[in-house]
């Protein structure tokens, strides 16, 4: 009988230590695929990347089109609205895995639509048309910590002239119409 009362003792207090042992993953998710502004998150789905040069066969800079719709959705003759959408282009003729700063063409704009093929902005929220307007942006930088064949990760910041900051992140797969270096 003592042997039995041993065993419960032993697998009682292994339950008890086992069930207050504190969690071993404490890590939290990096959130990426999004931008921020004002505190408020915009989901990015599918990011398409572009050799800006389509007349010749000569590289060029590269941009960067990122969405909250599949690429297939974009790439479409359907009508969408809710567009989420984030686009610059590096003074690069090809992607390396550094930080951009030379970033002279970009758009940030949410609501957007397609209607008839054609892509309407909505709501802009960056801008390059105008250098003293609200939504130009006085600082900008890109970070691409990977680029391959099939993927491509990276963060990207600007302020803007009135000191909002626009912050995002991508990691996932890209569509690359016309090839990419």
């Amino acid at each position: 009988m003592k042997p039995k009362l041993y065993y419960l003792l032993t697998l009682f207090f292994a339950i008890i230590i086992t069930a207050c042992s504190p969690e071993s993953n404490n890590t939290t998710e990096e959130e990426t695929n999004e931008f921020i502004v004002n505190g408020v998150t915009y989901n990015l789905i599918s990011a398409i990347v572009t050799d800006e040069n389509t007349s010749t066969n000569e590289p060029s800079e590269i941009g960067i089109s990122l969405f909250n719709k599949t690429s297939s959705e974009i790439t479409g003759n359907s009508n969408l609205n809710d567009i989420s959408y984030v686009y610059f282009d590096f003074e690069a003729v090809t992607i390396q895995n550094t930080t951009y700063t030379q970033i002279e063409d970009y758009n940030i704009s949410i609501n957007g639509t397609i209607v008839d093929s054609e892509f309407n902005y909505g709501t802009i929220l960056l801008s390059d048309n105008d250098s003293e307007s609200d939504v130009y942006a006085q600082s900008g930088s890109v970070t691409v910590t990977n680029f391959t064949e099939y993927n491509i990760a990276f963060t990207f910041t600007f302020t803007r002239n009135d000191g909002q900051v626009i912050s995002g992140s991508y990691d996932g797969n890209y569509l690359a119409p016309n090839g990419i270096d």
